[in-house]
């Protein structure tokens, strides 16, 4: 790393909501800097295909959207360090980040390194994880029109999921590996009265089958094997805010590790902000990532220079 600089804003990821943070933050007159683990854009960049982000008429890939993002940064000379965020200090009035190549110190710093979902641990899933295997039915739901899929859970996320897949694909089937529905009632009786939905109660997943896309799934259905032929797999296992960095740090967040924030993307921590996925929500989609973003840069600058 070069030369220790203090930046008006040190932005923890990479992804729509830290890009788009850095434009806004850019374009407001502070000095920022992005720290990355993998690439820009994050998560997107292994989606097959966004559909549903304005002014992409025809979609576009997702590391091809990431690529662009890359464009943008380099055409407003964003740093962008590709490092593993070891520890954080946020609590003073410089705050401090510790990584892989060193340390990076802000007078704000935001927070949007995403979420991580909670595996299957079946064979395969890795491996096609974004042919045909999803973990977003809102993200890509319209790649299955007609076709037979699986959702896999039964909480609330799996069964708005499999509603909303309704509309799209033929058959689905929905994956429990109970006896019963965990999601509240009024979710369980929707799902249970639609003609295309069929349970498969007291099933696992064994392994996801496919070369280039997924083509069948291995089941344990009440002990016995299965073999079920399907085009796609949406899986609610439920998510992972990612952010282990923030063990110790006196910042607010809910049971399950989300960020909470109110609408300027502000922390229960002066100068520390929070935006896409990371925070609590209601939708955790591409373009409310962006938003986040942009409401973080600016809110970070007028509170600089007021």
């Amino acid at each position: 790393m070069a030369e220790k600089q203090l930046y008006d804003l040190v932005i923890l990821g990479g992804g729509p909501a830290g890009a788009t943070a850095a434009l806004y933050g850019v374009r407001a007159g502070l000095s920022v800097v992005i720290l990355e683990k993998m690439m820009v854009g994050g998560e997107i960049t292994s989606t097959d295909r966004l559909d549903n982000f304005p002014a992409f008429p025809e979609g576009v890939s997702g590391a091809e959207f990431g690529m662009l993002l890359q464009q943008q940064l380099e055409n407003l000379k964003v740093p962008v360090h590709t490092v593993e965020i070891e520890q954080v200090s946020l609590s003073g009035d410089i705050k401090t980040v510790s990584t892989s190549a060193g340390e990076f110190e802000g007078k704000t710093v935001l927070i949007a390194t995403g979420t991580e979902p909670n595996l299957l641990g079946a064979e395969g899933e890795q491996e096609l994880v974004g042919r045909g295997v999803s973990y977003c039915a809102t993200c890509d739901a319209a790649f299955f029109k007609d076709k037979e899929v699986a959702v896999v859970g039964g909480g609330d996320a799996a069964l708005e999921e499999a509603i909303f897949l309704d509309r799209f694909a033929s058959k689905i089937y929905l994956i429990h590996r109970r006896d019963k529905l965990r999601g509240v009632k009024g979710l369980q009786d929707k799902v249970l009265s639609l003609p295309g939905v069929e349970v498969l109660w007291n099933t696992t997943v064994s392994k996801i089958e496919g070369d280039n896309k997924v083509r069948a799934l291995q089941l344990k259905q009440d002990g016995e094997d299965r073999y079920l032929e399907i085009d796609g797999v949406f899986i609610y296992a439920g998510r992972t805010a990612s952010a282990p960095f923030l063990a110790g740090q006196d910042i607010e967040t809910t049971g399950n590790g989300f960020i909470i924030t109110n609408e300027k993307m502000e922390t229960s921590l002066a100068g520390v902000y929070a935006a896409g996925d990371i925070r609590q929500k209601f939708l955790r989609q591409v373009i409310t990532a962006a938003s986040d973003g942009a409401v973080a840069a600016i809110a970070a600058a007028q509170a600089l220079f007021s």
